[in-house]
């Protein structure tokens, strides 16, 4: 079945309401008619087995069922994104949500090719959101992720050494990190974890050094150099697998 997310007002007295594009999606695109059925899930994570009852620019559904299935993973993924080239982000955005990130955090470093204006930056978010959506709704995620407006390095410093002070594990991906690998790290199950991926030209030194400052902790993904898009996949994976729900 289709999935949809739902704010809580979209629903009353068993019935629910859908407009703008998922209403366009459901009559447009998949061209569901009344009788069919759909999920949808609220902002508390209940899944409700929907019957579509009438469809058009407003589309009116009976709730049928009502369950709480979770499919989160009990580990609080962050991502941390450098900036990159062309259509790169959204296959990050796309592959991030499908192995259940719960928020991605793009940046600009030292580094970064690419240059964005404010409005760009924007439109860019907007774009994001809908990638993370509709892959949200492919995976049978139950919550929506977070995506974040575009931050600076100055930024992104404050945040993890905000995170680190809260007990948060922050782990920067670093090709010149030579001993220090994830299977070889032995904690106990922590809550929340974040990965830094820097962006196409990598990371500074400098910027390395101030990280690590504000209590990152410098991580090897393997022997080989990844692109951009590549190690942020990986990086989340192998976290998903030793501490989250994967594997």
């Amino acid at each position: 079945m289709a999935r949809f997310f739902l704010h809580n007002d979209q629903i009353a007295d068993q019935v629910v309401t859908i407009i703008g594009d998922d209403a366009h999606h459901i009559s447009r695109v998949l061209r569901l008619q009344p009788g069919d059925v759909i999920e949808c899930v609220d902002e508390d994570e209940y899944l409700h087995v929907v019957e579509l009852k009438q469809l058009g620019h407003t589309i009116t559904g009976q709730v049928l069922t009502t369950s709480k299935v979770s499919q989160e993973s009990p580990l609080h993924l962050t991502l941390f994104q450098g900036l990159a080239k062309g259509d790169k982000m959204d296959l990050v955005m796309q592959k991030a949500v499908e192995l259940g990130v719960q928020e991605i955090v793009p940046f600009t470093s030292r580094y970064t090719v690419v240059k964005l204006t404010e409005k760009q930056a924007i439109s860019r978010q907007e774009r994001w959101e809908r990638i993370a959506y509709e892959a949200a709704k492919q995976s049978g995620r139950t919550r929506l992720p977070t995506i974040h407006k575009l931050q600076g390095f100055p930024e992104v410093l404050a945040s993890i050494k905000d995170r680190t002070a809260r007990g948060e594990l922050v782990f920067l991906a670093y090709e010149g990190e030579v001993q220090q690998r994830l299977k070889g790290i032995e904690l106990a199950q922590p809550s929340f974890a974040s990965v830094l991926i820097g962006p196409e030209g990598g990371f500074s030194e400098e910027e390395v050094g101030d990280l690590i400052e504000v209590g990152a902790e410098s991580l090897s993904l393997g022997p080989r150099i990844l692109r951009t898009e590549t190690a942020g996949i990986v990086a989340l994976s192998l976290l998903g697998y030793k501490w989250g729900d994967l594997g």
